[in-house]
Formats: structure tokens, sequence, C-alpha cells
């Protein structure tokens, strides 16, 4: 019989293997190796983190950042218009001063002479013939001469010089809200903004190919929302003035005259006033009298004007649609309608879905238990795509006293979103102010590139705002810096 028999190592085999095993167990070497590849997935991961949080919150920085300067440049164009407009209210007021006083001397001049051959016809022995031949002599030269041309080209290059001078003030009022408003969508948008806007917005209204986002976010917070708007337009704190009211084409000249308007604080007869001093301290032999300047140069007792003041207002109309009408600073009877004239409020908004889809998702590592329903308004709350920002600026007098719209030292500055009640007494709402700036933040949206399918792309963000600022409210915005 054969006997076939395998042999496995029997004991020996297994021994060898116990030692194999307990050498390798005894064995050190490599452990540390295998924790530094466990410490280097960790410290992996969490660069992989801190890169994206620093990225986000770089967006973050950057999105807040583009409405400070948004903010700012606006500021900065509204405080160069304001400028411009007190520098042409100056034009104005020189151009009438020196034509009036200019007019009115001589014809004060030739009223002087006059009297003078009167009185010396009638008392030839208290006449001083030397003096009243030099100054008529002096009269005639200037009348021959200056004043001849002057009258002949007066009346045009006085009234082109107040038209276009009025012109451009009409044109600064018009352009300004427009252009600052330009001005603060590119600045946001070159610094990384998808769209922006100011608050209050410009007049008039961007509809036609501008998407009506008022009733999409309408839509998406449901139909029965009420939305409340802000009725303001932005413009420059100034308003036209009134050049000179007389009595028979003009209402209100006597209480003007009452109220010392023209006697005294009137713009006209204080710079008239300073040429007739000039005048005064320059002029030769007997034009300097007072009889002379009193006839010439300043109203009289019943409150009229002299004949050379009253001709320069009739070349350019009296009322306040005078081509020589200066604007003025709007009144406010409380500080808060006071910086709300002044001020302006920005909107910057970037859209970074992926920070909040992929990025977000890569870090979960157990899967979600829950899923949004993009259609319906949690899901639409509470799944953002993008970041807002909000700045406040404002321009600001730097000049010597009060503000005024004659000194050319307006500057532009920051401010706080909200300073202690002041939305409360200045009747603000913000969620109003965004509603009024939908059709504007819809037009900045489509001079940027990058919102590819319309502005669908940033409505869930557009219905966030929407419930961000129904909770920040005239108290509950108190302090708000920015």
């Amino acid at each position: 019989m054969l006997n076939c028999h395998h042999d496995n190592g029997g004991p020996r085999a297994g021994a060898e293997l116990r030692g194999l095993l307990t050498d390798v167990h005894r064995r050190e070497g490599g452990a540390i190796a295998m924790l530094c590849l466990a410490a280097a997935l960790i410290l992996l991961l969490m660069s992989w983190l801190i890169f994206d949080a620093i990225l986000v919150t770089n967006h973050k920085i950057d999105t807040q950042g583009s409405a400070d300067m948004a903010a700012f440049s606006q500021a900065s164009v509204k405080s160069r218009s304001m400028n411009m407009m007190a520098f042409s209210n100056v034009g104005k007021r020189s151009i009438v001063g020196v034509h009036s006083v200019y007019q009115s001397m001589m014809l004060a001049y030739r009223d002087y002479m006059i009297a003078w051959i009167a009185e010396c016809t009638a008392d030839m022995s208290t006449c001083d013939y030397e003096a009243l031949e030099a100054n008529y002599e002096l009269y005639n030269r200037e009348r021959e001469n200056d004043y001849s041309v002057y009258v002949g080209t007066n009346e045009a290059y006085y009234i082109a010089d107040l038209r276009a001078l009025d012109n451009y003030q009409k044109y600064v009022m018009a352009m300004t809200p427009w252009w600052g408003w330009s001005e603060a969508v590119g600045r946001a948008q070159r610094n990384g903004a998808t769209l922006a806007s100011s608050i209050p917005v410009p007049q008039g209204v961007p509809y036609g190919i501008v998407p009506n986002l008022l009733n999409d976010v309408a839509s998406a917070v449901g139909p029965n929302t009420a939305f409340n708007f802000y009725s303001e337009t932005d413009r420059l704190p100034l308003e036209r003035g009134v050049f000179m009211e007389d009595r028979e084409s003009c209402p209100g000249f006597r209480s003007m005259v009452s109220d010392g308007m023209i006697a005294n604080d009137g713009w006209i007869s204080g710079e008239h006033g300073s040429n007739v001093q000039i005048h005064r301290e320059n002029s030769e032999l007997r034009a300097a009298s007072d009889e002379v300047i009193e006839r010439g140069a300043s109203f009289g007792a019943n409150g009229t004007m002299s004949a050379g003041l009253a001709l320069m207002a009739e070349m350019v109309g009296m009322c306040q649609d005078s081509l020589a009408a200066p604007y003025f600073l709007t009144t406010h009877s409380t500080e808060a309608s006071w910086l709300a004239a002044t001020s302006n409020l920005v909107l910057t908004y970037r859209h970074e879905p992926e920070y909040f889809e992929n990025m977000r998702d890569k870090y979960r590592v157990p899967p979600e238990d829950y899923e949004f329903d993009q259609s319906s308004p949690a899901g639409r709350l509470y799944r953002p795509e993008g970041y807002w920002g909000m700045a406040r600026s404002e321009i600001s007098f730097q000049g010597e006293g009060a503000p005024d719209s004659w000194a050319p030292a307006w500057t532009a500055r920051m401010r706080p979103v909200a300073l202690p009640g002041e939305f409360r007494e200045a009747s603000f709402d913000l969620n109003g102010m965004y509603h009024s700036t939908l059709a504007h933040l819809a037009l900045a949206a489509m001079l940027h590139d990058d919102v590819t399918n319309g502005t669908q792309d940033i409505l869930k963000d557009l219905v966030f705002m929407e419930r961000a600022t129904r909770g920040m409210g005239q108290s509950t915005i108190d302090g708000v810096g920015r």
C-alpha cells in the first residue's frame, strides 16, 4: 500500500510563522511614518479649509470695499458739482455787480452834472467853474469813449455770459444725480461687485428692456405682501433763488424789503454795495461825492431801485426765471432732513454661488438628511448665492461758517449708515428704499457680463435682502455703521 503523507511543515513551520509575527509586532521602525502620513492628511484638509475660508473672507471684504468706494466716488462727484455751482453763482454775481454799478454810476454822474450846472446857473457867484469844467470834460470823455462802447455791446455780452452760466447750472443740476449713480455703479463693478445702486435713486425709472425685479421679488415673497416705497429722488441740495423782485412785476417785493432781504441781506445789494465802495475809493474829483454815490448806487428810502440797476434787472428779468438767479441751499427743519439731503446709501452685491454649494459640499462628510425645495420660500431664503455690502457717504462743507452755495468748499466723506434716531426723525424706511432701487439694480445687472441668465441668477439673494430690510426698521437700524 502506498502511504501518501502531506507535510505542511508541521510544528516547525508554525513556530517560524509565530516568530516572524512576533518580530514584526515588536519592531518600531516605520511607526512615525504612519503618523506623519495621517498628520499630513489632516494638515492638507486644514489647509484646504483655511484657503477656502480666506478666499471667501476676501471676497466678502471686497464686496464691502466695493460699496465703500462706490459711495465715496458718488459723494466726490456731488461735491464737485456743488463747487462748480458755487463758482457759477459767484460768476453771476460778479457779472451783475460790475455791470450794474457801472451803469448806475454813469447815470448818476449825468444827473449830478445836470444838477451842478443848474446850481451854477441859479447862483453864479458861488459856482466853482474850474471844478465844473474839469468834471464836465471828464464826464464827456467817459461817455463818448468807454461808455459808448459799453452801451453798444453790453446787452449782447452781458446776456450771453449770464445765459451760459445759467444753462451750465441747469445742466449740472439735471446731470449730477445720474453722473453720481453711474460713477457708483461703475466703481463698484470694477471692484468685484456684480451689481450696485445708490439710494435715493436718480429721477426717472429705467423700464422697457430692464427686468422688473419688483414683480419677481413680490411673486417670490407672496402676492399678499404689502410693498412701500421711498418717494424722494436724488438731487443736489440746491434750489433756484430769486434775482430781484419788483413791486409791479413780481409779488412779495414789499415783504422782501421789510424783511431786509434787499436792503441788507440780498445778494445783489450786497455785491452792489461792495462795488460802490470800491468806486468811491478810486474815483477822481467830485465823482466821489456821496451825493453821486447815493443817487446811482443805492436803493431809495421807498424801496425803489436806482435807474441803472433797474435797467440791468429789466434786461435779464426780475423774477425766479431770471438768467441771473443764483442757487441757494435748500432749507430743512431738522438735522436729519439735512443729512438725508446731503448723503447717499449704496448697496452692492457679489454673485458667488459656488461658495454656498460646491465649496460647502466638499467639507460635508456625512450626507445631508434633508433637502431644500428651491421652489419654496424657505429654499430661496436660506440658500444665498452671494454677498451684500452697504455703505453711506455725504458731501460736507469745509469752509468757514455755516454751509452756503457761494463758497467752493465742498468735499466728500464717509459716514455711518444710520445715526441713532436718524431714520425715525427723517422718516426713512430701508425696506421702502430697497423697493425703490430694484429697477436700478436690474439696470446695473444688465451692465455686468457675469449675469449670464439674467436677474434670475440673483433672485434668491434679492428675496433674502427683501426679508433682511424688513427686519431693519427705524429702531433696529440705529447705529449701523456699514
